[in-house]
């Protein structure tokens, strides 16, 4: 066997199926071969390790590409770990690391190979790589991250001469993109590597869980002696991490810390020092940008239609002093807009206005409860801030306005806009009543065209299949999923703009917290977990707590002092009231400890759909009830 490929896919259906049809004519360039004669695979191996994708990789394998040997995980067990399987099995006097998003060229295994045969002292060899675009990619060639190199790198430093060795060793820059020559560091996208190098060096360390991995190995292929070399005779397209999300955050903090993990492993004394110190500032930074990118995304709304409502109130208030003729105090009428203001932005937020997708019934609801607080309080506010209730009147007419036709004209809200793609979470025969089911109380409904089909026992997934198939609104099967299983899913879809049901097709009912109600579908945008009922949750836990440390004399004097610690517990955030125990979750934050249980029961079936229950619509008055019934009794489930 001359050659092993080895690809790690990850959701990538579709540039896996372009990197494999460019991979099979390069086996047929190779071997003199045909293009529509069944391919050898004689002197090549392709081994294709998936990493639990949902996006039905694995089968397009298996039907268009049957001389693939297929490892499927089941689990995502990193970049390292999932190459290594791999290469444990591979017989190929040289080994070929490739990303999934890379088409190689015709001539790129004879010229590889050729010019590795040539070369016996040749470990480890990359090639140009230019992305979609035709835009050559400079990490093609690296050097060592050394402090000095990484700095000018993280810094930007490297392009004021971006072909000195001097500022720009990190991507090489003193050697020609365009001839062969030696370089330090491989690229993880194109990998060549010889067998018996990697028997005397080492695989890859598994404790880099995706990047870092090829500078660690690329390092000890020349401390071993042999010699990492960058080939021009060929050339390869890398569409550059379409798998991964190079801006985000989990990106830039799951390469830094492998950075971190190089330094360790590679640097001593004060080099190390200095390397962890940069890594840990650019960490740092990249992650307070990232945190004001996201308050500046959210507070974007709330200012451009406080600002609107603001000099609406302005207007109203001039249009209407100048036909009653009545003057008022215009600095204090600027104060006032400004608290009206304010009000409203803040029950609008308070009833998920701001939380996407946006729900006409939150926001109308926002508006409303915002309008009617003001209306009614009127009479309690100082007498310099009251004008007329006409112009609160119609100022919230005016609110309604810019809401609503703001959002539709520059946000793309349509009012009765529905998801268009399903997923449903359900066994095969459960998945179909589900869809009658639903085809009967939605007639004509799109997504029907539109679905997606998870088993229970894929729940796990849930994030990934939501991301890779553009899911709009998931439905949970009452009867196949298990209570704890949905609550956990709906904690880690806390974020996703997704809308969440459960369909109950044994009886048509659920057991609320008011006692069995005919209600077939059952929605889910007033869970626990949604950020309306989550903030609507913690000012409970504030207020409360505040009121009972307020109240520390009369908690000492009737017994209840524990009610103290408690209440510190809660208010500082490290415990809730009330909540339950489910499985840990990617929510960190709604995996707060409670003090009291909604419900106690023996049984675990019961207990979980009372649970549910209890998390599918959240109303703070239950707690209000379970707080002061514990407070009460003295009695802590």
């Amino acid at each position: 066997m001359k050659l092993s490929v080895i690809i790690v896919s990850y959701n990538v259906e579709a540039f896996l199926t372009q990197c494999l049809i460019s991979v099979d004519r390069a086996i047929r360039n190779f071997s003199d071969q045909t293009p529509n004669s069944p391919l050898d695979t004689s002197s090549i191996e392709v081994f294709v390790v998936d990493n639990i994708s949902v996006d039905g990789t694995c089968q397009m394998v298996k039907e268009r590409f049957p001389w693939v040997q297929l490892i499927e995980n089941s689990d995502n067990v990193g970049f390292s770990k999932a190459n290594n399987q791999a290469l444990k099995l591979s017989e190929g006097e040289y080994v070929l690391l490739l990303n999934p998003d890379t088409v190689v060229q015709e001539d790129t295994f004879s010229q590889c190979i050729s010019f590795s045969d040539n070369n016996p002292r040749l470990g480890g060899m990359g090639v140009p790589m230019f992305d979609g675009s035709g835009t050559y990619l400079p990490e093609s060639k690296r050097g060592i991250p050394t402090p000095w190199a990484s700095f000018c790198r993280i810094s930007g430093l490297f392009r004021l001469a971006p072909r000195t060795e001097k500022l720009n060793s990190y991507y090489a820059g003193h050697l020609s993109a365009s001839e062969n020559s030696q370089i330090e560091v491989l690229s993880g996208a194109f990998m060549w590597m010889r067998q018996r190098t990697l028997d005397e060096v080492g695989l890859l360390d598994e404790d880099f869980y995706m990047y870092g991995e090829d500078i660690d190995l690329s390092w000890r292929i020349i401390k071993g002696e042999w010699e990492n070399h960058y080939f021009t005779g060929t050339r390869i397209i890398h569409y550059k991490g379409e798998s991964t999300k190079k801006g985000s955050l989990n990106y830039v903090s799951i390469f830094y810390k492998a950075m971190l993990i190089f330094a360790a492993k590679h640097f001593e004394g004060g080099q190390a020092t200095i390397f962890n110190l940069i890594i840990r500032i650019a960490i740092y930074a990249r992650a307070a940008i990232s945190i004001v990118r996201r308050v500046v995304s959210k507070a974007s709304w709330p200012v451009l239609e406080g600002s609107a409502l603001y000099l609406g109130l302005f207007v109203l208030l001039k249009v209407y002093s100048d036909y009653t003729g009545i003057q008022y105090d215009w600095e204090q009428a600027l104060k006032a807009f400004g608290i009206y203001t304010g009000l409203w932005l803040f029950v609008l937020w308070l009833f998920g206005g701001y939380d996407k997708p946006w729900i006409p019934r939150r926001v109308m609801h926002g508006i409303a409860v915002g309008s009617l607080a003001l209306i009614a309080g009127y009479g309690l506010l100082p007498e310099e801030l009251r004008f007329s209730r006409a112009i609160l009147l119609l100022g919230s007419i005016w609110f309604s306005a810019v809401v609503v036709l703001g959002r539709m004209l520059m946000g793309g809200w349509r009012l009765g806009a529905k998801p268009t793609s399903r997923l449903i979470v359900a066994g095969e025969s459960e998945s179909i009543e589900i869809k009658k089911l639903l085809g009967a109380i939605e007639y004509n409904d799109e997504r029907a065209d539109a679905t997606t089909v998870i088993s229970a026992k894929e729940i796990g997934a849930i994030e990934d299949v939501v991301r890779v198939h553009r899911i709009g609104e998931v439905v949970f099967s009452g009867r196949d999923v298990r209570a704890t299983d949905i609550i956990t899913a709906l904690s880690n879809l806390v974020g996703k703009t997704v809308v969440c049901r459960i369909a109950w097709t044994d009886d048509g009912s659920l057991m609320g917290a008011g006692g069995p109600g005919p209600d077939p579908v059952t929605e889910l945008d007033r869970a626990i977990y949604g950020p309306s009922a989550r903030r609507t949750k913690r000012l409970f836990d504030i207020m409360s707590s505040t009121i009972l440390l307020l109240s520390t004399p009369l908690l000492i004097i009737s017994g209840r002092s524990k009610w103290i610690s408690r209440s510190v517990r809660v208010i500082s955030g490290h415990a809730t009231w009330v909540g339950f125990d489910i499985p840990p979750s990617k929510n960190v934050a709604a995996q707060r400890p409670s003090i009291i249980k909604p419900f106690d029961n023996d049984d675990d079936r019961v207990r979980e759909r009372l649970n549910l229950a209890y998390a599918r619509k959240y109303n703070w008055f239950e707690d209000m009830k379970l707080v002061l019934q514990a407070l009460l009794l003295q009695s802590v489930n």
